[in-house]
């Protein structure tokens, strides 16, 4: 129940970007293959985040290693079928041997990652917390919501961007049609109204921004929240 419910708040920003494209473009068939793109990279996108990252996966990892992520793996797939019945047999755990930070990562595509600072600084319960605490991130869908949302916020700042264009534009031909491009003043009174015009639409911009990244700040502390008890929940 818990991934069918996570399932419906990607699903719910996939289909706003696919009415925004359909709106924008009236054919359903671009919208279609845009939304088939964004789709795409919201479920597996995931893997560009390992790649850019230069993950190991556990498996291909010396045996020191590998056998402290295949135990922890062990425990945490028993530990949350006997919490929440989930099947997480395909968590695939990865260490990003490049960073000796303390962190870790849920990708998505039942994929999360430890630092090599983290594997090297943990004992085994705290490595199990870490794990745990990303799979609570995995089981809610959130590095997939988040790339959702993030389509989503950037198809709106394109659209913006387009409008703002097309209104210029629309500007231009008046003051053409009207005559005021043939001295200097229908210069400037062009060159103002168009400056405005793209300052309206840089604000509308800007608060997209600012309204993006308060909402996301707020809704990743919830998430981090619900991570920790999650972890704690597993013991």
């Amino acid at each position: 129940m818990r991934r069918i419910l996570a399932s419906f708040k990607v699903l719910f920003f996939v289909a706003v970007d696919f009415l925004a494209i359909e709106t924008l473009f009236q054919d359903p068939y671009i919208a279609l293959i845009a939304t088939t793109a964004i789709t795409a990279y919201v479920i597996w996108g995931g893997y560009l985040g390992l790649l850019t990252d230069s993950a190991v996966r556990s498996k291909d990892l010396p045996s020191y290693q590998k056998n402290r992520l295949e135990m922890a793996k062990a425990q945490l797939v028993e530990d949350v079928r006997t919490e929440s019945g989930s099947n997480l047999a395909r968590l695939k755990i990865f260490i990003v041997p490049g960073d000796r930070s303390l962190n870790a990562t849920a990708y998505g595509c039942n994929c999360v990652s430890v630092t090599r600072g983290t594997l090297e600084n943990s004992d085994p319960m705290t490595l199990n917390a870490v794990l745990a605490h990303e799979i609570s991130h995995t089981l809610n869908f959130d590095p997939e919501c988040s790339r959702a949302v993030f389509c989503t916020v950037t198809l709106l700042l394109g659209a913006l961007s387009v409008m703002s264009f097309a209104a210029v534009a629309i500007v231009f031909i008046v003051f053409l049609i009207c005559g005021f491009l043939s001295s200097y003043l229908g210069f400037w009174a062009y060159h103002g109204t168009s400056k405005a015009v793209t300052g309206i639409f840089t604000l509308l911009q800007n608060i997209v921004v600012i309204t993006y990244k308060t909402l996301l700040g707020v809704a990743s502390r919830q998430a981090e929240y619900r991570s920790d008890a999650y972890a704690c929940k597993l013991g």
